[in-house]
């Protein structure tokens, strides 16, 4: 990664950090955009973006809030996209392909054709009823039981207090269970 070109050059010690964070949080940063963007590609260049911004913020941003400040500024570069996508025309939208979805390894474990099916179809069903979660409740549930921030920490991330968190969250596992026992039919 070449050094941008600025007044601010990090000391080593801030630099590991940032290398850390780079490998830590990379990719479920790029999960958490893509489930709320419903595109990879798009999800990617919210990732550069987010650690670019934590680049430049170096000397502001104190590393241990690393983790809860990146996905602050990836909700808020997946929301302007979000509002952006509301005044385009998106039409091939429902043609996108199986293969752009989020990748979910398959069981290793279960051998059997109809297991791996089930396996794979209740993957599919969780997916799917976490892309209807309206957003508010969405993103509370992927900061907070896929990605395992804290409630203070994702009360951070989303600018509202603790007890919003909590209730957006109660919410959206309600909304959860709902959805997925009505997509996966026992």
């Amino acid at each position: 990664m070449a050094t941008p070109s600025h007044e601010y050059q990090p000391d080593p010690v801030t630099m590991v950090a940032y290398h850390r964070a780079l490998a830590e949080h990379a990719d479920s940063l790029k999960a958490y955009a893509t489930r709320l963007l419903n595109d990879p590609s798009a999800a990617e260049d919210v990732a550069q973006d987010s650690f670019l911004a934590l680049y430049r913020h170096l000397n502001q941003v104190p590393t241990a809030a690393f983790r809860p400040w990146l996905f602050r500024v990836a909700r808020n570069l997946c929301l302007d996209q979000l509002r952006r996508r509301k005044f385009k025309l998106s039409l091939f939208r429902d043609l996108q392909k199986d293969e752009e979805q989020p990748f979910v390894p398959a069981d290793q474990n279960a051998e059997q054709p109809d297991e791996i099916a089930a396996t794979r179809e209740s993957r599919q069903a969780i997916e799917q009823a976490i892309a209807e979660l309206p957003l508010k409740f969405r993103e509370a549930f992927l900061l907070c039981e896929v990605e395992g921030l804290s409630y203070e920490d994702a009360a951070a991330v989303m600018g509202c207090p603790v007890k919003t968190v909590s209730t957006r969250l109660f919410r959206a596992r309600q909304r959860f269970k709902s959805l997925v026992s009505r997509l996966i039919k026992v």
